[in-house]
């Protein structure tokens, strides 16, 4: 089962080549939670967990953003914060200011699928990200699902 999240950037940085958003929202900053476009919600300290974990994992191993998913190499990560409550506490950011979830920025590289990607981010035809990652879904009565490869 293949999903497609569509992330839309919401920074730009046009002198360093620099774009980034959203990667993954769970709860707004009004604290309602999300329900992402699959249905899927992240609604436990487990859960949490999961997924801060799997983008702590992006970041360590992966890093690198393709072009349409289609020509790869064409961006590195540069930033990527996960947000929550306890986070948000330590770093004096007020309740409220922001959501739960992942925020990340990428550099795009001076490669070939690079500049065709920042083409399309500085005239507005890309708009949004996408991050491939696999994951294991889990029912709420606790059946788990087959793994499946979800861009997220």
């Amino acid at each position: 089962m293949a999903d497609n999240l569509v992330v839309p950037i919401s920074k730009v940085d046009p002198e360093r080549r620099i774009f980034g958003g959203w990667a993954y929202v769970v709860r707004k900053a009004d604290g309602s939670q999300v329900i992402d476009h699959s249905g899927d919600v992240v609604d436990t300290e487990e859960a949490w967990t999961a997924l801060e974990d799997a983008f702590y994992d992006y970041a360590l191993e992966g890093r690198s953003g393709d072009y349409d998913h289609a020509e790869f190499g064409a961006a590195d990560l540069v930033e990527l914060v996960v947000l929550d409550k306890a986070k948000r506490l330590a770093l004096g950011l007020a309740e409220g200011s922001t959501p739960d979830g992942v925020y990340v920025s990428f550099k795009a590289r001076l490669s070939p699928a690079g500049r065709r990607l920042w083409a399309g981010v500085k005239n507005g035809t890309i708009r949004s990200l996408s991050i491939v990652g696999e994951g294991w879904r889990e029912a709420l009565d606790g059946e788990v699902e087959d793994a499946a490869i979800v861009d997220a």
